[in-house]
C-alpha cells in the first residue's frame, strides 16, 4: 500500500513478496498454494499505531520451483487518528518468470497534516489537519529483456479529495484548493534484480526506475510528471551473520504537480526514517541511506543506520540545498522459521527529533 498519492506512508507489511527459504538457495520455496493470514502491528509517523489484516495466498502461474512464487492478498488497516484503508493486490511472475505483472486496487481515507511545500515550511514546523480519501487502480506489466533486467509499462487512475479539518492561523500552510480531483498515467518501468533473497538479501542489488506521465480534467493541476529512481545494493561482510546494505534514491515530480504527489521524506519505500512523512516535500528530493544488518544463528538481529537527504524546487538546486540528516539503530524479529520475513522495531533521529517505527519488512 505504498501510494504516493496521499502523502502519508503506510505499513511496510505491505511489500509481501516471499523471499527464499532460509539456508536454502533463492527460489526453492516448492509448489502448491501457501495461505498468509497475518496481523500486522504498525506504527506510523503521520497516523500513528494501528494495525493491518492481511489475507492473502503464495501461489504459482508456472510449475517450476526454481522461480519465486506469485503473491496475492487483501489487506486491510487502521490507526489510532482514525485513518483507514482496504487494498487488494497481485505480483505475478510467469512464463518462467520472462513476465511480471502488479496489479493494485484499494480504497484510503486518511487523516494527516499537511506542513506546505518546501524548506522553509519544513523548518517552521507548522501544519494544518487534512482528511484525504484516495481510490485507485494501477496495473503493471515487465518483460524479462536479459538476466536480471526488466522492462515495461504502467497504467494508474485514482480520483482523491482532501478537505482541511481546521482553518489555518496566520503562520499556518495554505491548503490549495483541493477539491475532488481524478487523475490517469500512462508509465514506464524498468528494474535490475539480482538480489538472492526479497526479505533478507545477503548479495545483489534491486535498482529501479519509474515514470508517470499524468494528465487531468478536474481540480487546479494541470499536466504534470513524476519519476523516481533507486538502486539498493547488499554485500555480506561474514556470510549470513553481518550484511552492509546501501540505497540511493532521487525523486521529481516537474510541471504542475498537486502538494499531495509532490516528492516527500519519510514516504513510501526507500523512506528516510527520522522525518515526519510529508513535513519536508517539493518537487525534487535527493537520499542516500547506510545499513548495518546482524542476525544471529536463530530469529534475532538488529542494524544500525545512518543518511542524508535534500529537497528543492529546481532540478538545479538539489545538490546545494539544505542537508537533513538521519541516525539510528533497531531490532528485528523473524516471524517464520521457513522465510526470513522481519517484524522490524527502529528509533530514527533526523534533525528535528526522534521517531519510532514498528512494521514488518526492511526500509531499504
Amino acid at each position: 500500500m505504498k501510494a504516493w498519492a496521499q502523502g502519508v506512508e503506510t505499513s511496510d507489511a505491505t511489500s509481501i513478496e516471499p523471499p527464499a527459504e532460509s539456508g536454502e538457495r533463492p527460489g526453492r520455496e516448492g509448489a502448491g498454494v501457501t495461505p498468509l493470514v497475518a496481523p500486522l502491528p504498525f506504527r506510523n509517523s503521520q497516523i500513528g499505531w494501528g494495525a493491518a489484516l492481511m489475507v492473502g495466498l503464495i501461489h504459482r502461474f508456472d510449475p517450476d520451483t526454481t522461480i519465486k512464487p506469485s503473491t496475492g492478498a487483501i489487506i486491510g488497516l487502521a490507526s489510532e487518528n482514525g485513518s483507514w484503508g482496504v487494498m487488494a493486490l497481485e505480483m505475478a511472475r510467469f512464463g518462467g518468470d520472462t513476465w511480471r505483472a502488479r496489479g493494485v486496487t484499494g480504497y484510503m481515507d486518511l487523516e494527516y497534516d499537511f506542513y506546505g511545500v518546501g524548506i522553509d515550511a519544513g523548518n517552521s514546523g507548522q501544519s494544518v489537519p487534512l482528511e484525504q480519501t484516495v481510490f485507485l487502480v494501477s496495473g503493471a506489466l515487465l518483460r524479462q529483456v536479459v538476466g536480471g533486467l526488466y522492462v515495461g509499462g504502467q497504467l494508474l487512475w485514482l480520483t482523491t479529495s482532501v478537505t482541511p479539518l481546521e482553518s489555518g492561523g496566520p503562520n499556518q500552510p495554505v491548503v490549495p484548493d483541493q477539491a475532488r480531483t481524478e487523475l490517469f498515467a500512462a508509465g514506464v518501468q524498468a528494474e535490475y534484480d539480482t538480489r538472492d533473497n526479497d526479505f533478507w538479501p545477503l548479495r545483489g542489488s534491486l535498482a529501479q526506475l519509474k515514470g508517470n506521465f499524468f494528465t487531468t480534467a478536474t481540480g487546479q493541476s494541470g499536466s504534470f510528471q513524476r519519476y523516481q529512481g533507486a538502486w539498493s545494493w547488499y554485500h555480506g561482510l561474514r556470510g549470513p551473520r553481518l550484511v552492509l546494505a546501501t540505497n540511493l534514491l532521487a525523486c521529481g515530480a516537474p510541471g504542475d504537480a498537486p502538494f499531495y504527489a509532490l516528492c516527500s521524506l519519510g514516504a513510501g519505500r526507500f523512506s528516510v526514517r527520522g522525518y515526519t512523512q510529508g513535513r519536508y516535500r517539493d518537487h525534487y528530493t535527493t537520499a542516500v541511506q547506510v545499513e548495518l544488518r546482524g542476525h544471529t544463528a536463530g530469529r534475532l538481529g538488529a542494524i544500525l543506520f545512518g543518511g542524508l537527504a535534500q529537497v528543492a524546487p529546481e532540478a538545479s538546486e538539489i545538490f546545494g540545498g539544505e542537508l537533513l540528516p538521519s541516525g539510528g539503530a533497531g531490532l528485528r524479529f523473524q516471524l517464520t522459521r521457513k522465510y526470513p520475513m522481519h517484524l522490524r522495531l527502529d528509533y530514527a533521529w533526523g534533525r528535528d527529533g526522534g521517531l519510532l517505527y514498528f512494521s514488518v519488512g526492511e526500509a531499504i
